[in-house]
């Protein structure tokens, strides 16, 4: 699958694209699995897009990642939630990411996931998985974070969003 955020951040920075492909080679960064797309795929909420209802596996699939990295973050913390995995979403600057579409001064957001004490973060506008480290030596500088009680308080609108979910339990 093509990613046309990565692609072009990539293609227009060579000091990003040089530590991008160390990280892939060194497997420190990479794609997202199989499972992980499988657990994305339990998502059946109906998410719109310039009124246009998609799910959320559409928004990789289409390319519509790009500046919406937050709604993409807050979407996977809320699923994550549904099935009892603690995440935390994270708020960061990257100097990379200065001037892309929805980030005027580097501003981004990407997941903690916290499973049987591993932290494994999750980049939804890069589509990569990694740790910690690899994540801040993509340039990501974390700023806050939020578990998911915080995001409830901080952006209330997401609790009726979260209780009108439709999720797949059983991962047909």
């Amino acid at each position: 699958m093509s990613n046309k955020f990565r692609d072009e951040l990539i293609n227009n920075n060579k000091e990003f694209k040089v530590i991008f492909n160390d990280l892939i080679n060194n497997n420190e960064i990479r794609e997202f699995s199989d499972d992980l797309w499988k657990f994305i795929l339990r998502d059946k909420t109906s998410i719109k897009i310039n009124g246009e209802p998609l799910a959320f596996k559409d928004l990789f699939h289409l390319n519509l990642n790009e500046g919406r990295c937050m709604d993409l973050v807050f979407e996977m913390v809320l699923l994550l939630d549904k099935f009892g995995v603690y995440s935390e979403a994270i708020e960061c600057v990257n100097k990379f990411l200065i001037g892309t579409v929805g980030s005027s001064y580097g501003g981004h957001w990407y997941v903690e996931i916290f499973l049987k004490e591993k932290k494994v973060c999750v980049d939804t506008s890069l589509v990569v998985v990694g740790n910690e480290d690899s994540f801040r030596k993509l340039g990501h500088e974390a700023v806050n974070r939020y578990d998911i009680d915080t995001l409830f308080k901080k952006f209330p609108s997401l609790i009726d969003y979260y209780d009108n979910m439709i999720i797949n339990k059983d991962g047909l």
